[in-house]
C-alpha cells in the first residue's frame, strides 16, 4: 500500500531546474535509498517531500490524500498554511545532515519541544517517551547535556530521537552519516538498522552503498534531476542498464 505518492515534483531556482517532474511511489514499511553524484538533485528532493521547499509543480500525497500547501508570488509558504503544514511534517519526520539541534536547549528539550507544542502532549508524557527513546539510542545518560557536549554521532542519534518522539509514520535521513568522523558512522546506521529491521518507512539519501544495499527494498539512482534508475539493491548494485548509473558504480566501493 503507497503511503507516500509524488506526482511530477519540478523544483527551479531561477533558470536553474534542479528536480524534473519527479514521480516516486513509496510504500507502507519500505526502505528507499536515494544515491546519485553530489548536485543530483537527491537531497533538494528530500527537502520537497517534506515542505522545507515548496515545488514549483507537482502534488505529494500522504496516504492518498493530497497534500494542499499555498505558496505566495516568492514560492514561499504562506502563513495561513501553516498549521496544516506543521500537521503534515510531524508525519513526515526528518534527520538532517547537520543534526540542527537546538544549541540551547538540553537534550531532553530538544526532544520534547515538537510533541508538546506541534501535537498538545502532556510534558510529563513526553518526558517519559524521550527517556524511552533516549534509552533505545544509548544516550538516557546524556539527558541533561547540552549538545555542544556531545559527539558528532552522539547528535545524530539525538537527532533520530527527536524525530521519532513525532512518531511521524514516515522517515527521511538527508546524508546522516556524512557530517560524521568514520569511526562514528557505525552507531548511526546501526539505529537506523534497527529502525528498517522494525518496519519503518523509510526515505534515506546516502553514500553509505553497503548500508544502502543491505537494508534498502528498492534503490534510487538520480542524475541532474532525473531519476535514471530504479530496482531492487541487487538490480541497481549488480545489474545496472544504464550507463550513466555503472559509471557511477564503478567510481565507488560496492558490496
Amino acid at each position: 500500500m503507497s503511503i507516500l505518492k509524488l506526482k511530477g515534483i519540478t523544483k527551479q531556482y531561477g533558470e536553474n531546474t534542479v528536480l524534473h517532474g519527479i514521480d516516486l511511489d513509496i510504500n507502507k514499511g519500505e526502505v528507499v535509498s536515494i544515491i546519485g553524484p553530489s548536485g543530483s538533485g537527491k537531497s533538494t528532493l528530500l527537502r520537497c517531500i517534506n515542505l522545507l521547499e515548496v515545488p514549483n509543480e507537482g502534488q505529494i500525497f500522504l496516504e492518498d490524500q493530497e497534500v494542499s500547501y499555498r505558496v505566495n508570488k516568492l514560492k514561499k509558504l504562506t502563513y495561513s498554511s501553516k498549521n496544516k503544514i506543521s500537521s503534515y511534517r510531524s508525519q513526515v519526520g526528518m534527520v538532517f545532515q547537520h543534526f540542527n539541534l537546538w544549541s540551547h536547549k538540553s537534550v531532553l528539550e530538544n526532544i520534547i519541544e515538537g510533541p508538546i507544542k506541534v501535537k498538545k502532549e502532556n510534558k510529563q508524557e513526553a518526558i517519559e517517551k524521550a527517556k524511552k527513546l533516549l534509552d533505545r539510542v544509548g544516550l538516557i545518560d546524556k539527558i541533561n547535556a547540552s549538545p555542544r557536549d556531545l559527539s558528532g554521532g552522539q547528535q545524530q542519534r539525538i537527532a533520530i530521537a527527536r524525530a521519532l518522539a513525532m512518531e511521524p509514520q514516515v522517515m527521511l535521513f538527508d546524508e546522516a552519516t556524512s557530517a560524521l568522523d568514520p569511526e562514528l558512522v557505525g552507531e548511526v546506521l546501526k539505529i537506523m538498522t534497527s529502525l528498517a529491521e522494525e518496519g519503518m518507512t523509510m526515505v534515506v539519501v546516502t553514500h553509505e552503498m553497503k548500508f544502502a544495499e543491505k537494508v534498502s527494498d528498492k534503490v534510487i539512482f538520480m542524475d541532474k534531476g532525473h531519476i535514471v534508475e530504479v530496482g531492487t539493491p541487487e538490480d541497481v548494485f549488480y545489474h545496472g542498464k544504464q550507463p550513466r548509473l555503472n559509471s557511477f558504480l564503478n567510481k565507488i566501493q560496492v558490496g
